[in-house]
């Protein structure tokens, strides 16, 4: 064989490097069973899987308050330990900083996942087709319900606990039947349905009665005058799915933990509109606003 083509076929043989990287506060940063450690760590690792890597590595930035309690700095550290071990990666690096009483509150994480991709075509939302299926990995709406609840004192935090979860794991098996993944954070799943109508100038239908949405987590979110479609979440992906395929992907989800309330939302349809269009218990459609319509529900 050729020296070129021997080269070219290792070359092609080594595993495509990704990364992502993000900037995390969360108000309260301690909160239930988590902490904004613990949505750093999850936050990154499943953006890095949304886009079809493997993630494997961790790297944090934490910016701690002067005079933050040991026993929290701990919660936080034992916290990242245990999310990176759910989600088989490894924290290859950390570094911290101390800044003055008042300059920040409590703490600030910046994460960044390392990984790889496998071979095959990458998950792009340019290969989404008419007659593809919306499919959510789990309810909507929780992480925001539980953080606004202990923000506001509303009570319902003790009901709708935190979504914030790794789904590497969960995503894995059923990469190579998607279309296109996407991670449902802040803006909710409105955000990422009007990005991908958008970009697709395809129309996207959406069944209301399909939205997997806790009772608890509406009624704490309708207290505050939010859409469960807007409402943060921090454990959910979206994904566009074949049609042929989509029985067998939500048998996949719904094998997982985090997947059993996995649901069909909805499909893409021809209609060049590039919206977003809900259809109601009546059978009837309407728009879904615009970004401004409705301001995302911020968590910090």
């Amino acid at each position: 064989m050729p020296v070129r083509e021997l080269v070219a076929g290792l070359l092609r043989s080594v595993p495509e490097p990704a990364v992502r990287t993000g900037a995390y506060v969360v108000d309260p940063p301690f909160f239930g069973a988590g902490d904004v450690g613990r949505v750093a760590v999850c936050g990154v690792v499943n953006e890095l899987a949304a886009s079809g890597a493997e993630p494997r590595r961790v790297t944090l930035g934490i910016v701690l308050e002067a005079g933050l309690p040991m026993p929290l700095v701990r919660r936080l550290t034992d916290s990242v330990r245990h999310a990176a071990d759910e989600a088989g990666v490894e924290i290859a690096a950390v570094d911290t900083r101390v800044v003055r009483a008042g300059e920040a509150d409590r703490v600030f994480v910046t994460a960044t996942a390392l990984g790889v991709r496998p071979p095959g075509p990458p998950l792009d939302q340019r290969n989404i087709r008419p007659g593809d299926r919306l499919l959510v990995t789990g309810p909507l709406g929780g992480h925001a319900a539980h953080l606004l609840s202990l923000r506001h004192e509303l009570g319902y935090e003790h009901l709708v606990p935190s979504d914030c979860a790794p789904l590497s794991g969960l995503l894995a098996p059923v990469l190579p039947h998607l279309r296109h993944a996407r991670a449902v954070t802040e803006g909710g799943l409105a955000r990422v349905l009007r990005s991908c109508a958008a970009g697709l100038r395809l129309t996207l239908r959406v069944d209301e009665a399909a939205l997997p949405v806790q009772y608890e987590a509406r009624i704490a979110l309708g207290a505050l005058g939010i859409d469960p479609l807007e409402a943060a979440c921090a454990g959910c992906l979206c994904l566009f799915v074949p049609e042929e395929r989509t029985a067998m992907v939500l048998s996949a989800l719904h094998a997982h933990p985090y997947g059993r309330q996995a649901a069909v939302i909805g499909e893409v349809t021809a209609d060049r509109t590039g919206e977003v269009q809900l259809r109601g218990a009546d059978g009837g459609a309407r728009p879904l606003g615009p970004p401004d319509a409705h301001a995302p529900v911020r968590l910090h």
